[in-house]
């Protein structure tokens, strides 16, 4: 039987991204029109059928989406990311809900045995990576993809951003001001973060500067804070003279900037005249802190769409291969970088 093309053909023939092609597929903005062009004709070209009413019996319980409480309330990248999937399934046809699970305490891991185990069960799981999750999922054979984490056995499809670029790109435009000591703050405790961290220290390495952990990087897991606490590890961290010559910050999300940029000014601070500060993931809040922050744009509504593709694909075609999709990520200029201290105080 001749396998039906799929969105990630189109991309490939039209030389552009799968979200591109989710885009002009679904008529929606942020694709140009000569881009919007190549992928209709080649959606024509491979006889693309949209698969509506097929998906629509295919989910006869509709399709789950699985994630934390913490997840679903406290963050706006998740919200995003839930939004973006529940929209393309209704678009489908396909009914959709949200299932909140507790983490172990100690493990950080979920139970998905029973849910995974429900006859027709169809699963995105959000932001959930843990090995025990993974283990379970695949044992039950259900159809499931990751969004926003990865399994690094890669029975399970994925879609995430390419985490490690972020990092390098964020790291790269502070180089290209003259900052050469630069503190990336994160919380190194799962793979997505931890290739963030890798971009950086990509980026510092191919600028001939070797890391130093005591002077380049905040982690504030294992200094025991949360990223909302990130104000009060950096003041606890610079009493301890760990980034006294620091010029710039790194930071694995918005959040953890913006703590940064209030630990900065409590301390008498001027952004970026004194330091400057990069974030990730563009939340609303990023645009208007004081100053406005530079940070890398995560198209997290784009995220839950292009899974939401993947598992349907999945479901409609059990013999699809397991793949891992990097979404591209965008360098958005604000006012929180400048060049480094040393030279806005150079003599003329």
């Amino acid at each position: 039987m001749t396998r039906r093309s799929r969105i990630s053909d189109i991309a490939q023939a039209a030389g552009v991204s799968v979200a591109s092609v989710s885009k002009a597929l679904n008529n929606r903005s942020g694709v140009g029109l000569e881009s919007r062009e190549r992928i209709l004709e080649a959606a024509a070209r491979l006889d693309y059928k949209p698969k509506t009413a097929e998906a629509h019996e295919a989910f006869p319980r509709g399709v789950t989406l699985v994630t934390t409480a913490a997840l679903y309330h406290n963050s706006q990248f998740y919200e995003g990311i839930i939004q973006g999937a529940l929209d393309a399934a209704r678009e489908a046809g396909v009914a959709a809900e949200v299932h909140l699970l507790t983490p172990n305490i100690e493990t950080g891991s979920v139970n998905v045995e029973s849910l995974a185990a429900e006859e027709g069960a169809c699963l995105l799981l959000v932001g959930l990576d843990h090995p025990v999750l993974i283990e379970q999922v695949v044992r039950s054979r259900a159809p499931a993809v990751i969004v926003n984490g990865i399994d690094r056995t890669m029975r399970l499809s994925c879609v995430l951003p390419d985490n490690r670029s972020a990092g390098w790109l964020a790291t790269t435009r502070l180089l290209s001001e003259g900052h050469t000591e630069i503190v990336h703050v994160s919380r190194l405790f799962r793979t997505s973060l931890k290739e963030r961290f890798d971009g950086f220290r990509d980026a510092m390495q191919e600028a001939g500067i070797a890391i130093n952990p005591d002077r380049h990087l905040l982690d504030l897991s294992t200094a025991g804070f949360l990223e909302f606490d990130t104000s009060t590890a950096l003041l606890e961290a610079m009493r301890q003279k760990r980034f006294s010559k620091a010029t710039a910050f790194v930071c694995s999300n918005d959040i953890m900037a913006l703590g940064v940029m209030d630990g900065l000014r409590a301390q008498g601070a001027s952004i970026p005249a004194d330091y400057s500060v990069v974030g990730m993931d563009d939340i609303s809040i990023a645009r208007h802190s004081n100053p406005p922050l530079t940070t890398l744009r995560i198209e997290r509504e784009e995220l839950g769409r292009v899974g939401w593709e993947i598992l349907r694909e999945r479901v409609l075609n059990r013999e699809a291969r397991t793949c891992r999709l990097g979404l591209a990520v965008q360098l958005i200029e604000r006012g929180s970088i400048g060049a480094p201290r040393v030279y806005l105080r150079a003599p003329r």
